[in-house]
């Protein structure tokens, strides 16, 4: 919707000017009327699209954004809970944040408020900053008068969003240098050191053990084919980004996958099960209707698997058919979910229910994540502690053997 800045006279003659939405400047004149305001002049700010489009994309980088919009949903919860009118509160929140970037988004926003937008409206103008999910549950608050409460449920989704990345990344951090390091060292071992003493104990003519043999083998492959592997590191996860954009059949297959592997794939599979039932029922308590609700999660989730069953889910709900049985029908949905969906529309507290399957996954994920790297760490030590035995075997028993031949 335009907006548009404009000049007015009140009942009492005095000149008023301002900014406000409109579809036209007829609707304008309108709108005015209604708050005892003549039109005199009214002028189309055509580079505010442009502006906000520059803010959004300002937002768009940078890993503060989720703490940002945490502080943000908390300060505003509070403010509007003990009465704060909505521009004041905005106000209140831009002064209050130290983002610069994010400060522009929120001054917008209260821009757009006192012009005559509803918030839900002016959110919507910066996708990149707030999510869909984010503005359909700020619209159904407004809708029904309970955006406090809708702020606070966004706070909550957003830490725990917040704590599970925390909880993988803390995990990762060290077998991933572990991992980096075992890598690299095989890889120097291959290509620089064991060829110089393959000529070595060459030129000795020392007998070669069945150990030395393959891993003098393995050398010269990779000393031959080590461009291969780098670009195999590089283009392969690539290619299969890529991919998974293009053919929504190969999308689906590399999830179901990635879900079956052994580790990590059951891991993957309660992720996102759990963002699942947590956006559902976050959007369907805060009053969205549940096709839509349904509607959302399936273009939240980041499962192409999950999201084309969720579009089979959707299709049977609308025609009549209880959540639970088209849930049941697809594969990816564990019976715990199925089992607490059923529960939930007997006694009438989806919400609940499908809140407490969140529950459940966000206690046994933590759990999960920490037994699965508890047992990739020592894995890695031993892998790497075996290829330098291996290798120091390879070396050492021709030059035993050369030692004792010249005894």
């Amino acid at each position: 919707m335009p907006v548009y800045s404009y000049i007015g006279i009140d009942r009492w003659g005095r000149n008023v000017s301002g900014r406000m939405a409109a579809d036209d400047e007829v609707s304008l004149e309108e709108k005015l009327q209604a708050l005892g305001l003549w039109l005199v002049e009214a002028k189309r700010e055509k580079d505010e699209k442009k502006k906000r489009n520059a803010v959004g994309d300002l937002m768009s980088w940078g890993g503060s954004r989720r703490r940002e919009l945490i502080n943000f949903c908390t300060l505003m919860a509070f403010q509007l809970r003990v009465g704060i009118p909505m521009v004041t509160a905005l106000q209140v929140a831009a002064e209050d944040c130290e983002n610069a970037q994010f400060k522009l988004v929120i001054e917008e926003l209260k821009r757009s408020v006192e012009s005559g937008q509803q918030l839900c409206e002016a959110m919507e103008r910066f996708p990149r900053v707030f999510s869909e999910q984010f503005t359909s549950l700020v619209r159904a608050g407004e809708e029904s008068s309970t955006l406090p409460e809708t702020f606070m449920e966004q706070k909550r989704y957003l830490e725990w969003q917040e704590q599970i990345i925390a909880d993988v990344r803390q995990a990762t951090i060290y077998p991933t240098i572990v991992l980096i390091v075992v890598v690299v060292f095989v890889l120097l071992l291959f290509t620089f050191v064991i060829p110089k003493f393959v000529l070595l104990l060459k030129a000795a003519n020392a007998p070669m053990p069945l150990i030395t043999q393959v891993v003098f083998g393995i050398s010269d492959f990779v000393k031959a084919t080590w461009w291969m592997w780098l670009g195999a590191f590089t283009i392969v996860p690539v290619m299969l980004q890529v991919a998974r954009k293009v053919s929504e059949d190969f999308a689906v297959a590399f999830d179901k996958f990635k879900f079956r592997m052994p580790v990590f794939g059951q891991l993957n599979h309660m992720l996102v099960v759990s963002q699942f039932a947590h956006s559902l029922a976050v959007l369907y308590r805060s009053g969205v209707i549940l096709t839509s609700a349904i509607k959302l999660c399936r273009d939240l989730v980041k499962s192409a698997w999950l999201s084309r069953s969720l579009a089979d889910v959707l299709k049977r709900v609308e025609a009549g058919e209880p959540v639970s049985e088209a849930l049941r029908k697809h594969e990816i949905f564990p019976t715990l979910l199925v089992r607490m969906t059923v529960m939930g529309e007997k006694t009438g507290t989806l919400d609940q229910a499908l809140e407490n399957v969140a529950d459940y996954y966000n206690m046994v994920i933590p759990r999960k994540i920490k037994k699965i790297f508890s047992i990739v760490e020592p894995a890695l030590i031993i892998f790497l502690v075996g290829i330098v035995g291996m290798v120091a075997l390879a070396i050492f028993l021709p030059i035993i053997s050369l030692v004792g031949s010249i005894k």
